[in-house]
C-alpha cells in the first residue's frame, strides 16, 4: 500500500490543507512557521498513530475580535477545533485489491478528538445496514440473533460460526450500498507504509535515529505470516487467561445489578515495538561511555551515518517476498552541515527514491537540495491571510507568488558563490545551443537533472578566458572536463583545440569528451529523427510539402548544421532562428531511446566522473 497524496484539517497551523502529493522525491519549501514540519508530523499521526493532545488541534479565532460560526453562534477567541482528522490517498497493488475487497485507489483517515482519542477510518462501499458491515468483528451468538432477525439460516452446522458469517454477508452483498466512512481493521492498519523519520534538530540523540529505524524494522517483520500467527496465538492465549477474571466481574455485575446475564469479551492486541534503544561508545582501550558525554561532533556524525544506513535496514533479499513500503521523511537533514555532507543527503536521497517501495520527503530552506530534483516535486507552502496553502510548483501555474518562487529557484542554478566555492565537477560545453539542450537530453536519459548527478554545467564559450577559468578551477580541486565537437580539435578558429588544451594542462584523454558524427553534436541526430522534429514543431510554409529525411541527408556533405539551419529557417516562419532554437527543438521532441548511443554515452562517463569527484568522507 502506497501514499499517494495527504490532506490534513485542523491540526496546529494546518487548519485545512488538502491534496499535498507524496511522490518518490518530495521536497516542501516555505517560510519559518510556514507548517512544513507540522505536515511531517500529520503523516507520522496517520501512518504511525502518534500520540495527539488537546494542543494539537488547530486555534479557531486569532485572540481579537468575535468570529461567527457556520450556524451564526459566536466563537470565543482562543477556542480550538473540536477534531483532527488526516486523510491520506492510498494505491494498492494487485494482490491488496484483492485481498481487501478494495479498489485501486482508497481513502484512509486517522481522527483525533481529546475526549475519545484517535481512530483510523477508511471510506469504501458497505451495506445500507449497519448491522451487517462488520460481521468479522461480530461474535458468534450475536451473528445467530443477526440471522433471525433477518429469517437467514445457517448453511452448515450451527455451533460454526463459518455457517452464519457467510449468508449474513451474501445478505449484505444483495441490499443496498453505499460509500462510508467506516473503521479500518488491524489488517488495513498494519498494510499502510511505515515511516522512518529523521528531524534535524534530533541529531544530539542518535538513539531515537536507531529506535526509529529497528520500529519500522520490526513493523515489517510482524507482517511476515509465521510471526503473525505467533502473534494471533499469543492474543488468544492472553485472552483465554483473563476468562476467570471476566468470570468474576459479570458475576458481581449481574448480581448487583439484577440482571439475568452480563456478557463481556476483551480485545486483546499486541503490538511489538521497541520501547528504547541504549547505545554505548566503546574506545580504542576498551572502555565503555554513553553516547551522551562523547560530544556533540560525534554525535552529528553517527546521526549521519544512520541516515545512510537507513537505506540498507530498507533493502531486502528477493526472495523474501515482496518489498514492504515504506516513507523516509527529512525534517531539514541539512541543519548545519556543509555542502559535502549536504552532497552526500542528496545521493541518499536519491538513492532511496529511486526504489519503487519507498517515498522520500524532505523539508528544507537548502536551495542545494531544492536543485536537485525536478520543478514537479517542490511544494511551496505558504502563508496566506493567516492560513497555510500548499502549491505545487509547475511552470503553468498562474500564481504570481509561486512564479517568483520558481523564478528564484530558476537563478540559482546559475554560477552562484556557494557553487564557485564548494561544487567539485565542472563541464565546459562550447555554448548556449549545448548548455540549453544537453540538461533536456541528460534528463530523459538519466531520470534525474544533471544539477542532482552533482554536474554544474556552463557554456565556455571556446575562447581563452573559458581555459584560464577552467584552469583555475582545476588548480584549486575541481575536477573540470570539456565536452566539444569533434571539428574543434583542429579548427583553428576554436580555443577548444588539442594545442590549447594541453597548452592549459589538460588530459586530452581522462578530461576531454568529443561529439560528432564527423564533426560536431547536430551531425549525431538522424535524418529521419531531424525531419520528424520540423515536421511537428515548425510546419512547413504552405507551398512546400513537409521535410523528407532525403533531402537533410544531402546536407551532410558540407556544414551540416548551418545548412540545416538555414533549411527550417526558408521553409517555416515558425521554424527555428538560432542553432540553440534548433537544438532545442530536438531535445525537448526526441523520444529517450532515440537519443544517440555517442551523446548518452557521454552522459554515462559524466555521472560517474562526478561519482568519483573530490572526497566521500563523512
Amino acid at each position: 500500500m502506497q501514499i499517494c497524496s495527504v490532506s490534513v484539517e485542523g491540526f496546529r497551523c494546518l487548519a485545512n490543507i488538502g491534496d499535498v502529493p507524496v511522490l518518490p522525491q518530495t521536497v516542501l519549501t516555505g517560510q519559518n512557521e510556514g507548517g512544513k514540519s507540522a505536515l511531517l508530523d500529520a503523516l507520522n499521526f496517520l501512518l504511525h498513530g502518534t500520540a495527539l493532545n488537546e494542543r494539537d488541534l488547530t486555534y479557531v479565532g486569532d485572540g481579537g475580535l468575535q468570529e461567527s460560526a457556520p450556524d451564526g453562534e459566536a466563537v470565543a477567541p482562543h477556542v480550538r477545533v473540536p477534531q483532527t482528522v488526516v486523510t491520506g490517498a492510498f494505491a494498492l497493488n494487485a494482490d491488496e485489491q484483492q485481498h481487501f475487497a478494495l479498489p485501486e485507489r482508497v481513502l484512509i483517515r486517522r481522527r483525533f478528538r481529546p475526549e475519545a482519542g484517535s481512530f483510523l477510518e477508511i471510506r469504501r462501499r458497505v451495506c445500507k445496514d449497519p448491522e451487517l458491515r462488520d460481521l468479522g468483528s461480530v461474535k458468534l451468538a450475536s451473528l445467530k440473533k443477526l440471522a433471525a432477525t433477518h429469517g437467514v439460516e445457517p448453511v452448515g452446522q450451527a455451533h460454526m460460526r463459518g455457517s452464519w458469517e457467510q449468508p449474513l454477508r451474501e445478505l449484505a452483498q444483495q441490499m443496498g450500498q453505499l460509500e462510508e466512512w467506516v473503521a479500518a481493521d488491524s489488517e488495513v492498519a498494519a498494510a499502510m507504509p511505515s515511516m522512518v523519520y529523521f528531524k534535524g534538530d534530533s541529531v544530539q540523540a542518535p538513539e531515537a535515529v536507531v529506535q526509529s529505524l529497528l520500529n519500522s524494522r520490526l513493523r515489517e517483520y510482524t507482517r511476515a505470516d509465521e510471526v503473525a500467527k505467533r502473534v494471533a496465538d499469543l492474543e488468544g492465549y492472553l485472552a483465554e487467561s483473563l476468562t476467570p477474571d471476566i468470570n468474576s466481574i459479570r458475576e458481581h455485575i449481574a448480581q448487583r445489578c439484577a440482571l439475568p446475564s452480563v456478557e463481556l469479551d476483551p480485545q486483546v492486541q499486541v503490538r511489538p515495538a521497541l520501547v528504547g534503544v541504549e547505545l554505548n561508545i566503546v574506545d580504542s582501550h576498551g572502555r565503555r561511555f554513553p553516547l551522551s558525554s562523547a560530544g556533540t561532533g560525534r554525535s552529528r556524525r553517527i546521526s549521519l551515518a544512520l541516515w545512510e544506513s537507513s537505506n540498507d535496514l530498507g533493502q531486502h533479499d528477493a526472495t523474501q517476498g515482496p518489498h514492504a513500503d515504506v516513507v523516509f521523511v527529512y525534517d531539514e537533514p541539512d541543519t548545519h552541515l556543509d555542502y559535502s555532507h549536504q552532497r552526500r543527503i542528496m545521493a541518499l536521497i536519491q538513492l532511496q527514491s529511486s526504489r519503487p517501495n519507498a517515498r522520500v520527503i524532505v523539508a528544507t530552506h537548502s536551495l542545494n537540495l531544492i536543485d536537485g530534483v525536478d520543478i514537479s516535486s517542490v511544494v511551496h507552502l505558504r502563508t496566506h491571510e493567516g492560513q497555510v496553502r500548499a502549491e505545487v510548483l509547475s511552470e503553468d501555474s498562474a500564481d504570481v507568488d509561486v512564479r517568483r518562487h520558481l523564478s528564484t529557484i530558476a537563478t540559482t542554478l546559475g554560477f552562484r558563490n556557494s557553487v564557485l566555492l564548494h561544487e567539485r565537477f565542472f563541464v565546459a560545453v562550447e555554448g548556449v545551443s549545448e548548455t540549453s539542450a544537453f540538461p533536456i537530453l541528460f534528463r530523459k536519459h538519466a531520470g534525474f537533472p544533471i544539477q542532482s548527478a552533482g554536474i554544474c554545467l556552463w557554456a565556455g564559450g571556446s575562447n581563452e578566458g573559458a581555459l584560464r577559468f577552467a584552469k583555475f578551477l582545476k588548480e584549486h580541486g575541481r575536477d573540470v572536463a570539456f565536452v566539444v565537437d569533434k571539428d574543434s580539435r583542429t579548427n583553428q578558429k576554436r580555443a577548444f583545440r588539442d594545442d590549447k588544451l594541453r597548452e592549459h594542462g589538460f588530459d586530452l584523454t581522462k578530461e576531454c569528451l568529443y561529439l560528432g558524427s564527423p564533426n560536431e553534436l547536430e551531425d549525431l541526430f538522424t535524418s529521419d529523427d531531424w525531419a520528424d522534429t520540423a515536421n511537428t514543431l515548425w510546419q512547413p510554409n504552405a507551398e512546400r510539402e513537409p521535410w523528407q529525411p532525403g533531402e537533410i541527408e544531402e546536407l551532410r556533405a558540407g556544414k551540416f548544421s548551418s545548412q540545416l539551419l538555414s533549411l527550417f529557417k526558408a521553409g517555416s516562419a515558425e521554424g527555428p532562428q538560432n542553432k540553440e532554437d534548433l537544438m532545442v527543438g530536438i531535445a525537448a521532441h526526441l523520444a529517450k531511446d532515440r537519443i544517440p548511443t555517442a551523446l548518452t554515452a557521454v552522459f554515462d562517463a559524466l555521472i560517474n566522473r562526478a561519482q568519483n569527484a573530490g572526497p566521500h568522507l563523512w
